[in-house]
């Protein structure tokens, strides 16, 4: 069979490679049609045929935010608020690895206790703008449709370092906004520390809210049902997930405890 597209990606370590090789090598032969870049990799250059699509939780953005690289023609990049470098979902993919590895069944998955200084593992579904960022792609490479733009994170503080701007309850501001961050139950950065594990930056945080606070946002639960469905419906709207990601988010909303008494 002959490919009839080809996608280059990568992530984390391999985002930051992947840039390299679009800065000083692709250029000499455009082999792909297509990148999509997540989770690194500094500034790409964008004086090529080939359409780049970069996508980055809030952990990511701290060293970068500092240096924005603009949208063009053949560059998009969305900045997912309250979205860590290895989140929850995550977590729960790498426990069933190693439970099918051990012989267990995946049904045990469950996030560890990583040690770091906040609960770790940010709530927020990186994997939902993600799918839709793809999906947006390759229409992009097919049918030449730019993906739809999103602001970026406020930074309230270039210097010394990133300072990210955050509402009362330490919830970033600005990027794309997903339900379960704008229809908050907890903070959830892409923020963590630990003296004695140092992956805890990537992990990001999840500090659930109190009952005395839930109450109040949400005095009952159809009015916390309906604000998910607003957000979703409206991200739905926008491109920033797709229809499954949209049903399934209202589903757990439906489900959940929240605003019953």
């Amino acid at each position: 069979l002959e490919a009839e597209l080809i996608i280059a990606t990568g992530h984390s370590q391999s985002a930051s490679r992947l840039a390299v090789y679009l800065n000083s090598i692709h250029p000499l032969e455009l082999i792909y049609d297509g990148v999509m870049v997540h989770g690194g990799g500094g500034r790409i250059r964008d004086d090529q045929d080939t359409k780049i699509f970069k996508i980055m939780a809030e952990t990511d953005m701290v060293r970068r935010a500092a240096q924005p690289q603009p949208n063009s023609d053949t560059f998009v990049q969305w900045e997912i608020a309250g979205t860590s470098h290895a989140d929850y979902d995550f977590e729960i993919e790498y426990s069933r690895l190693r439970l099918l590895r051990d012989g267990l069944p995946v049904s045990e998955a469950e996030a560890r206790d990583v040690g770091c200084d906040i609960s770790a593992h940010s709530r927020i579904p990186f994997r939902d703008p993600f799918n839709a960022a793809f999906e947006h792609l390759v229409k992009w490479i097919r049918e030449d449709i730019r993906p739809p733009s999103a602001e970026p994170l406020q930074v309230s503080r270039m210097m010394p370092e990133v300072v990210f701007a955050r509402d009362e309850y330490g919830n970033v501001l600005g990027g794309i906004r997903l339900a379960e961050h704008v229809v908050a139950t907890a903070t959830n950065t892409g923020m963590n520390n630990s003296a004695t594990n140092r992956f805890c930056f990537l992990y990001g945080s999840h500090e659930p809210f109190d009952k005395k606070t839930l109450d109040r946002l949400y005095p009952s639960h159809n009015s916390y049902v309906e604000a998910i469905r607003g957000v979703v419906e409206q991200n739905l709207e926008d491109g920033y997930i797709l229809p499954f990601a949209a049903a399934k988010t209202i589903r757990e909303a439906e489900a959940s405890t929240i605003g019953r008494r």
